[in-house]
């Protein structure tokens, strides 16, 4: 079985884009949730998002590429893959050259466009020609796909919140099998939008007393948590055969040693299908808790998900589980969908490279039930060469994905 590298990162989030600009605002402790200025929200419970200015993007970009009506979670994706290829020193001819493959995670089509050809064929009786094309889930891989010409294997997964480290996971295991030398790996989601903002807000899953405090309401394991904050971002990264990455002389961040991938059916499995996908990892990695330097938790701020991952990090840890830090970036981005996994990916790497671990910010009143060490409000010197990183989405998916430094 082949080892599996790290060897490019591409991080496009509410509070910075770029790894450079994405990592100073984690070390800091700065937010990206602010007032949704892309629509009006004035009628919402809640008013509150990760929303990226469009003008990040827009200096990632050609001129063309804004032009050509692609959707904007298409944009975010590419971006952060133009970004994790210049990250590993991958050309487009490099990577058609090589045995290459895309896998991209979403949680759903692009709703900003689905939503406006709706509204236009309530008026016309006719929608774009492109709609066809621009409202499937598989635009963004495709368009990455064509931009790269890769003529190999271009996967879409979609699995609520874990479906960029389900792609992560899946492109690292045709890696192992050997038939992938470089893979462009990740997820990302555009959730910003009158309709899908409703259905969230509908749903009860979104804080509702901050929306004068923007930068306060995402609050993981804090006692006065109400729900996780929707973001919109991407995240991908260059996974690499480690043969192929030496002899090209890249430089490497981390190995991926183990995953796993479980399944809850219902609320009351739900701790359960965490100690699953925690214990999991952990079993295939070979390794046995102490061993951990570090957890990258789903953590979004949900009063119910919080409580029972805390759980299940106890019964899999053991006495060693408040002697873990656990810190979640989601207090800084709010919650991505398809795009935390690889942005709580890229941050556990920066972790590891800087020997600095990022704070869960917002974090007033303890709650019992999350007496974990959150590393609250400020971050630490701390030198971590392992770490785990945990997800969880909407319908039960699960996966915990183990990385080591180099």
């Amino acid at each position: 079985m082949r080892e599996v590298v790290i060897t490019g990162l591409g991080a496009v989030a509410p509070n910075g884009v770029g790894n450079d600009n994405f990592w100073s605002a984690l070390k800091e402790g700065k937010s990206g949730i602010r007032r949704i200025s892309r629509f009006d929200v004035s009628g919402y419970p809640s008013q509150i998002g990760g929303e990226i200015p469009p003008e990040w993007i827009e200096s990632l970009e050609s001129l063309e590429s804004r032009e050509n009506g692609r959707p904007w979670s298409a944009r975010l994706i590419l971006a952060a893959a133009r970004l994790a290829l210049q990250d590993a020193g991958i050309s487009q001819d490099e990577f058609h050259a090589s045995q290459s493959g895309i896998w991209v995670g979403v949680s759903t089509s692009d709703m900003g466009v689905v939503e406006s050809e709706y509204e236009r064929f309530r008026e016309s009786g006719f929608t774009k020609p492109t709609n066809v094309y621009y409202s499937f889930p598989h635009t963004a891989a495709s368009e990455l796909a064509s931009a790269l010409k890769c003529p190999s294997q271009v996967i879409t997964v979609s699995a609520g919140c874990p479906s960029g480290l389900f792609s992560i996971i899946y492109a690292a295991e045709s890696i192992m099998q050997g038939n992938t030398q470089v893979a462009l790996a990740g997820g990302g989601d555009a959730p910003l939008t009158p309709l899908a903002y409703a259905s969230f807000c509908s749903a009860g899953l979104m804080p509702t007393t901050y929306n004068d405090a923007p930068q306060a309401a995402s609050r993981p394991f804090d006692a006065k948590r109400e729900g996780g904050v929707l973001a919109e971002g991407a995240g991908m990264v260059v996974l690499e055969d480690a043969e192929h990455a030496s002899l090209r002389g890249a430089k490497i961040y981390a190995r991926l040693d183990g995953w796993s991938i479980s399944n809850a059916t219902s609320p009351k499995q739900l701790k359960a299908s965490f100690v699953a996908s925690l214990s999991g990892a952990l079993r295939k990695a070979g390794l046995s808790p102490v061993m951990i330097d570090y957890i990258s938790p789903h953590a979004p701020g949900d009063k119910l998900i919080d409580k029972m991952e805390t759980m299940a990090i106890k019964e899999v840890f053991g006495s060693f589980a408040c002697n873990v830090p656990v810190s979640s970036i989601k207090s800084m981005i709010g919650n991505p969908l398809a795009a935390a996994g690889p942005l709580q990916l890229i941050a556990t790497v920066q972790i590891i490279q800087h020997r600095y671990i990022t704070p869960t910010i917002n974090y007033e009143y303890p709650d019992p039930s999350c007496d974990l060490d959150c590393v609250p409000n400020k971050g630490r010197v701390a030198r971590v060469n392992r770490a785990l990183i945990n997800l969880h989405g909407i319908g039960g998916a699960n996966a915990s994905l183990v990385i080591k430094g180099q």
